[in-house]
This record gives C-alpha cells, structure tokens and sequence, in this order.
C-alpha cells in the first residue's frame, strides 16, 4: 500500500452495528448481553482498513437498583476511573482474522491495560479535553486538587430534570496492538485477512463504577447505540492487480497478559511467555483486596510500596540491564520529608529514577528522551507522584498515581526471544514502612496524623495484584495461495 498511487486508492468509512444486538440494543451483564461482536466484512480487491483511526460510538448510561432502572442520585459517591473512562467495562478484546480462522489478538484485562496507554501517551490538556470529550477521562492529579471523575461525568448530559437524564455519547479507540501498529490491515480475502471479527467481553457491574454509594446502591451501567466506525482504503487499478500478485507483509503488535500477586517484600516473578519476538513489557499494580470490590478503583494504577530495588532477567541471567536498580524510597519517606506538614512536597519521581525512566520508555516503546505526550513526564506530574500509599485513589475521592513498571527490550528490531526461555524479576521493597501523612487526609480532620501503610508484609491487606502485559512482534505472510504467520 505504501508504493500505490494515490489514484488508485480511495477512501470510505465503514458504519457497522453489532452483529449479535437484540432488539433493544442493550449491551451490560444486567440488562443485556455481555458480549459485543463485530463484523467486517472482506473484499475481493485489496482493502485497507485504518486500524488507528478506528471508533467505537455509543452511549453509557448508569444506574443503581437491584431492577437497575433508577438513575444514579447526582450527590452520591460514583466513579470511574479518570484514564480508562467508558474503557473501564471492558474485560477483554478479541481480534479475529475470518481467513486465517483463528485469534490474531486477545488482549484480557483490558481495563488494567488501558489506564497505562492512556496517562503514557496523553497529557494532562488531552485527558481534559479530547479524552474526556470522546470517553469520559479525568486527569487525576497527584500535586494539586484532584480531578475528580464523579457522577456528573457519566450519569447525565448537563444539568438535567431526572426525566430527561440519558447518559453520555462516547467515541473511543482500542487499544489493541494490532490496530496500533503504524501499518493498515489488508481486509481482502485474496491478499488480506478475509476480514475481521471484533468481540468486546463486558466486565461485571462490580468492575465498573465504583465508589462508596455505588457498592451499596449495586450501580450498574448499560451501552446502547452501539456503532462501529471503521476508515478504509480501496486500491483499484494497475496498483491492485500488482499487488495481488506477490506475497506481502503484514507487521503488527500484540498484547498478551499474564496475572501474578507479590505477597511478600522480596519477591520473584517467574514465567515463561511463550513469545518470540517481545518488545517491551508492562506491568502495572493495585492491591489485590480492591478487585472484585465495588468500593474501590479496579482499573487504577496503584504504588506498590516502597521500592526498594528491581532487577530484570531472562533465564536467570541480568537481562537486558547488567546491573541492578536500587531506589532511596524508603529513606526519604522515613527521614527526609522538605515539608511534613504538606503529603504532596516530598513525594517526587527524583526518588524511583531510573526505574520511571524504564516505565517510560517500555510504555511508550521508545527511548527515553523522545517521550512527549505523557501524563507522568519528568516535567508534568499530573498524574500524581510516584510513592504515594498503596491505596492512592482507591476511593475515587482522592487523586491516584501514573505508577507501573517497564522495560524496552527492543526499540527498532525484531524482538528478544522468550519463546523457551523464563523471563523474571526480583521485587524488593519495604516490609514494614509506613507512610505517615501529618496534615490530614481528605474526609478525617486537618491535622490528624495518619500512618498509612505502604509495604508488603506477608498479610492479605498489602498484597499486591500485578497485571503482566507482553507486546510481541508478529508478522503475516500475505498471498493468493494463503497465509503464514510468523509470531
């Protein structure tokens, strides 16, 4: 497609409903199916499809009640997560090539995934503006007041008589590697894919809004008016007819995930992805009593503690860095506070360094000195410092953190190999620290002193839930005669 004359292609939009919609239309795991699916068809000509430019439009409406029929009352405590927005009911997105007959794709925790992408490649005016408008992102940040995601960003439109509340419209991206590999997906079902298949699996009503009213009142949510917009590129003429005879090349990304908890201080993770051609890795955390709890933000980006070092291998050996990264969380935290009677003064990224300059780069699969757009670059901390409490935003009331670990392993190649080979880290933090906040905490007493826990002790209240996600490199072996899938 990239040596085509522009003559010969010509662009369209595709606007598809779902293929498996009721008569109703409703999509949820109250009122309706849990499962969307969509389906694009192929063509006998050579047809691109946009994957970066593609939408999904609709509308989230919430609701509380066992019958979940009655709006949310609009001065109760209802969230969602400020980077996912409307993201934060999806479970998982299954890409399906109808030619090849089997998954191309299949991201599963999509809603742990998705608050990554977003706060690593949006900054704070883009979540304000664009996000907000498209999927209903807040910016959460660490150091000022927060942006709070409540119930008048996706309960109603405006100020509304309770007769006429009906939700918020959205537009949102997947973020699926795939369709965000930088090349278009030949649709054709001579040269192409044969067409996709799009299945979005809901989550639970539990893993949507969250909140201290929205566990007591069992909030729901519904999507209705469900369109899939999907921009494509025709190719006619003498450049399709060439392009139909050769073997072409499809190179993509994908996102596999693994699950895993630390339970204590000094922990490993080992395991072997099965990959070949891995790029970069991804691990973000939160503390695992908060998932499957309606209380609490399942989709936020969460502390682990305090770091106090991090080493990275591949079949026990240091790799791709020789060395060990080692932090000075703790003794900041314990000693060093600038201003004791301010929780925000000391809590800085200068503290985890080197590990957030990995995060950086494995987030945003390049070097650290080209990161721009990001919600936690070294000079915009909108997204909340680093060593907060475990529990930062947890309740939606207060501010959350961009925190994660990652490392590059690959910028410009063709991948490192864990095909047969244990990838691992040892994570070593505090056992017993605790964070004392001196000025209050927002809904207790200015002045109280609080001791907010911030280790990994061995006890159920501080382990740590840690979503894995592998970016590997695949590529497609396009012809009349078939395919061939090298991963």
């Amino acid at each position: 497609m990239d040596n085509a004359n522009l003559q010969d292609l010509r662009k369209r939009y595709l606007q598809l409903h779902p293929v498996n919609a009721t008569s109703g239309g409703v999509f949820s795991f109250k009122n309706g199916l849990p499962l969307i699916k969509f389906d694009i068809s192929s063509s006998q000509m050579p047809l691109f499809l946009d994957g970066s430019s593609l939408r999904i439009s609709g509308r989230f409406t919430a609701f509380q009640g066992a019958a979940g029929n009655t709006q949310l009352t609009n001065t109760e405590l209802n969230f969602l997560d400020g980077f996912c927005g409307v993201n934060q009911v999806i479970e998982s997105v299954n890409v399906y090539s109808k030619r090849l007959n089997e998954n191309l794709e299949r991201v599963n925790s999509y809603y742990r995934l998705c608050p990554s992408i977003v706060s690593g490649r949006n900054a704070f005016k883009d979540i304000e503006t664009t996000q907000s408008n498209h999927g209903g992102q807040h910016a959460t940040c660490g150091l000022t007041r927060p942006g709070l995601n409540c119930y008048n960003a996706f309960d109603k439109v405006g100020a509304v008589t309770a007769a006429n509340q009906r939700g918020i419209d959205f537009s949102i991206p997947l973020y699926a590697g795939i369709f965000n590999s930088g090349q278009d997906i030949d649709l054709s079902s001579v040269t192409g894919t044969g067409g996709l298949v799009i299945e979005i699996l809901l989550r639970s009503d539990v893993g949507g809004i969250f909140g201290a009213n929205a566990a007591a009142n069992t909030a729901s949510y519904q999507l209705s008016n469900l369109l899939l917009t999907a921009p494509v590129y025709e190719m006619s003429g003498g450049a399709a007819q060439s392009y139909a005879g050769q073997v072409n090349q499809f190179n993509f990304n994908t996102w596999s995930s693994m699950f895993q908890t630390l339970n204590a201080s000094d922990s490993v993770l080992a395991m072997t992805p099965g990959l070949s051609r891995v790029s970069s890795i991804l691990m973000s955390f939160i503390t695992a009593g908060d998932l499957g709890n309606q209380n609490f933000n399942s989709s936020r980006l969460g502390p682990v503690g305090e770091v106090r070092q991090l080493r990275w291998s591949k079949n026990g050996a240091l790799f791709p860095l020789q060395y060990r990264l080692q932090t000075v969380e703790q003794q900041n935290n314990d000693l060093a506070k600038i201003n004791v009677g301010n929780n925000g003064s000391y809590h800085t990224y200068d503290l985890r360094s080197d590990i957030f300059r990995n995060y950086l780069e494995g987030l945003t699969t390049d070097r650290y000195n080209k990161v721009r757009n990001c919600s936690a670059a070294y000079n915009n901390f909108y997204g909340g410092s680093t060593d907060r409490s475990q529990n930062s935003g947890r309740d939606g009331i207060t501010p959350q953190t961009v925190d994660g670990m990652a490392m590059l392993y690959d910028a410009y190649g063709g991948g490192v190999n864990f095909q047969q080979m244990v990838w691992s880290i040892q994570l070593q933090t505090s056992a017993t620290n605790q964070l004392q906040i001196t000025d209050g905490d927002p809904g207790t007493i200015a002045g109280a002193a609080l001791n907010l826990s911030n280790s990994i002790d061995g006890t159920a209240a501080t382990a740590q839930a840690v979503s894995i996600f592998y970016l590997n490199k695949n590529t497609l072996l396009l012809s009349p005669n078939g395919i061939n899938v090298v991963r």
